[in-house]
């Protein structure tokens, strides 16, 4: 008599909780195929956007467990499992985390953000908060810049999205600006012709493309002149470095005198 009772109540959980049972199991079975459909689908969309390799995998990754853990929410309230309290534990634990990886979630935010949007690229030059270098990796968390000398500078990527970028990617032409004081009473034909001259000595300089002299002040003394020389952003450190001396070995030769009182100072 006490085994039919217990097999009544095995038969009375079944009633009771197989159809929930099972209907959750239906839910978690389809679930999982559709997610692994849709993050193939995403996949090949990323792909087809050419995005970024590095961040693929990860948005992918992270598609593919947020889809899980919306599921297993849906799977457990079928079951008959009360998810509230699940919820808010998670809850506080991400708030938590948050919390303590403030600085490293702005980071990795601003790289996918970088990566997304490429403001710059790999081989691009760029200038930002006073660190000229070329880029040499763009990580989730930081970016990579090589200096002419071979030092390695890395900025956090919430500096990279927070300030001021200025960029000559390596293809693109851009002019390379040289500021020189020199006397008053230098005719600006000669300078243009010895600017000229400088740049056809440039072997960076674009075939073609003149060098610019304007005058951007002039005193009783001395008068400053900005010269310009069309290169490659690839080029341009090569190309700033080789016209100083260009400039002051075609002054020299055409007898241009620097500013009387700073005969050897040339402004950048």
């Amino acid at each position: 008599m006490e085994q039919k009772t217990y097999i009544d109540q095995f038969y009375d959980l079944i009633l009771q909780y197989g159809p929930r049972i099972l209907s959750a199991l239906t839910i978690l079975i389809v679930g999982l195929w559709l997610i692994r459909r849709i993050s193939e689908s995403f996949e090949r969309l990323l792909q087809k956007r050419n995005v970024d390799p590095s961040l693929q995998p990860f948005l992918t990754t992270m598609t593919d467990v947020a889809l899980k853990v919306a599921l297993l929410l849906v799977v457990a309230a079928q079951a008959g499992i009360e998810t509230t309290s699940f919820i808010a534990v998670f809850s506080a634990v991400a708030f938590a985390v948050g919390l303590a990886l403030q600085g490293s979630l702005s980071n990795f935010a601003s790289g996918v953000l970088i990566l997304l949007f490429r403001p710059y690229r790999v081989g691009d030059l760029i200038s930002v908060e006073n660190h000229l270098g070329f880029v040499t990796e763009i990580q989730i968390f930081n970016t990579i810049l090589t200096t002419e000398h071979g030092k390695k500078i890395v900025i956090p990527n919430s500096k990279m999205t927070d300030d001021a970028i200025e960029n000559a990617p390596k293809e693109t032409e851009v002019q390379v600006e040289v500021s020189v004081l020199v006397d008053s009473a230098t005719p600006v034909p000669v300078l243009r012709e010895a600017a000229e001259a400088a740049a056809a000595r440039c072997p960076w300089a674009l075939p073609g493309r003149r060098a610019e002299v304007v005058l951007s002040g002039v005193n009783r003394d001395d008068m400053k002149v900005d010269v310009a020389i069309w290169t490659v952003g690839e080029n341009y450190i090569h190309t700033l470095d080789y016209i100083y001396e260009a400039l002051l070995e075609e002054f020299t030769a055409r007898k241009i005198q620097l500013a009387p009182e700073r005969r050897r100072e040339i402004l950048a």
